[in-house]
């Protein structure tokens, strides 16, 4: 009995990082260091670095808001919180920018603030597909800038606009495409959903505030920087942001 409670009072008094551990479950890590961790159908590899930063989501019952814990929760507890991120509904994964220009450790392109990954059924991003829809007939017909984008503005208050890019060559009816929803403080949108998985980037393009007009020059090259972060993340799924 003596020893039962010199146990307890170890495991008491040892950091929250470690108990894991101590209990036999850890987080699994891949050669180069980061956290190997399962959300439903998707492996994602993620470094231990600003981990109060990475941010899950779960699938509750009807009626009550998502569970939301952090890597640094994940890895002091993985019996608590691993089973439900792979049994969920839904589980999910963001990322936010931790100093400027850098998220998971690696260089991005300037205004891309967010990534994510959400395995299972999204019911927000399903809801979505008839208005992207909608904003790519509309952009059959107008004329694209000079960097290949088309702009749909929505004048009702809040304002917002809404830019597609075909990204095949020929017939626009037949291109994939890129719908970007852009809000009035000037945060951008890209997300996909398709076969269980949904991926998003997240841009700050501009000072909307301030006057300014959302650089559109600089779409692709963020686009760019935050699907090269995406394919790092995801171990063993393709990622793939263009809408059909």
């Amino acid at each position: 009995m003596q020893f039962v409670h010199r146990l307890a009072a170890l495991i008491f008094l040892m950091p929250v990082n470690l108990v894991g551990a101590a209990l036999g479950e850890e987080v699994p890590r891949q050669p180069d260091g980061r956290f190997l961790i399962q959300l439903k159908d998707v492996l994602v590899a993620l470094p231990e670095e600003n981990s109060t930063m990475t941010t899950f989501a779960v699938s509750t019952p009807p009626g009550k808001s998502p569970l939301e814990f952090t890597l640094t929760d994940l890895v002091g507890a993985p019996g608590r919180y691993s089973a439900t991120l792979r049994s969920s509904e839904w589980s999910s994964v963001r990322v936010s920018q931790t100093r400027p220009r850098e998220m998971l450790g690696e260089q991005v392109a300037k205004g891309v603030t967010g990534v994510g990954i959400l395995s299972g059924l999204d019911t927000n991003c399903e809801a979505w597909l008839p208005q992207w829809a909608r904003y790519r007939e509309a952009a059959l017909g107008l004329p694209a800038d000079q960097y290949g984008w088309t702009r749909q503005d929505n004048h009702r208050s809040p304002p917002t606009s809404a830019f597609i890019k075909f990204l095949d060559r020929g017939e626009r009816a037949t291109s994939r495409y890129y719908p970007l929803d852009c809000d009035f403080s000037g945060n951008c949108l890209l997300k996909a959903c398709r076969n269980g998985l949904t991926a998003w980037i997240r841009i700050n393009s501009s000072n909307k505030g301030q006057g300014e007009d959302y650089s559109v020059k600089d779409f692709d090259q963020q686009i760019a920087s935050g699907a090269k972060l995406l394919e790092r993340m995801v171990v063993n799924r393709p990622v793939d942001l263009a809408h059909p």
